[in-house]
């Protein structure tokens, strides 16, 4: 395993990773993060009385975002090439998932209007779509992280950013070992030791 480069697209890969974990969506006092939201699209529990059919399904179907990027992040380190037939999908499906849910729950939040129910129906119903909260008022800072990250991605996908590196490790400076100097002089005037004829 080579030396993990800290590119755009892998910085952007551990964002999605890591911000699925994070709160996306804040009603009062509920807060779901990327994960909660695919556990309750599995099983909803409660929530099976407001959501079905194909919001829950678009709800389990979250886990691509981290799916994508731990994919994306896995061939760049590892340097395997197992997945590279889904390497370029893992690059567009985040960005596809999250800006569609955006537009889902705009028009998920907007009350509808019954036609032919009066003028009054009308201008109260109007009121209270105004009083509603916005897309912008309940998704919270994770699932923006998200989105940028998702964006940057699909947009290197397409050549239309070019990933470069942001940071670099700094190269490591073997020092070189100090030569090893005889004392030629004194080697020179110790003489060798004569052998006893003795012995």
């Amino acid at each position: 395993m080579s030396k993990v480069k800290f590119t755009g697209s892998n910085i952007s890969a551990a964002i999605l990773v890591l911000c699925y974990f994070l709160p996306w969506v804040s009603l009062t006092a509920i807060s779901m993060s990327g994960a909660s939201i695919t556990s309750n699209g599995i099983s909803p529990g409660l929530f099976a009385y407001f959501i079905h059919g194909v919001s829950r399904l678009f709800m389990v179907l979250a886990i691509v975002v981290p799916l994508s990027g731990a994919l994306i992040l896995y061939q760049n380190v590892s340097g395997d090439m197992k997945f590279s037939k889904y390497f370029k999908l893992a690059h567009v499906l985040p960005a596809a998932y999250l800006i569609i849910g955006i537009i889902g729950l705009y028009f998920k939040m907007k009350p509808e209007i019954p036609e032919g129910m009066g003028d009054m129906y009308s201008n109260m119903s109007s009121q209270i779509n105004d009083m509603a909260p916005g897309v912008t008022d309940v998704l919270t800072f994770g699932f923006y992280l998200s989105v940028i990250a998702a964006i940057y991605l699909a947009l290197v996908s397409f050549g239309k950013i070019k990933d470069r590196e942001y940071y670099k490790y700094a190269p490591t400076l073997v020092k070189p070992e100090s030569p090893v100097i005889e004392n030629t002089v004194i080697k020179e005037n110790i003489l060798p030791k004569e052998e006893s004829p003795l012995s």
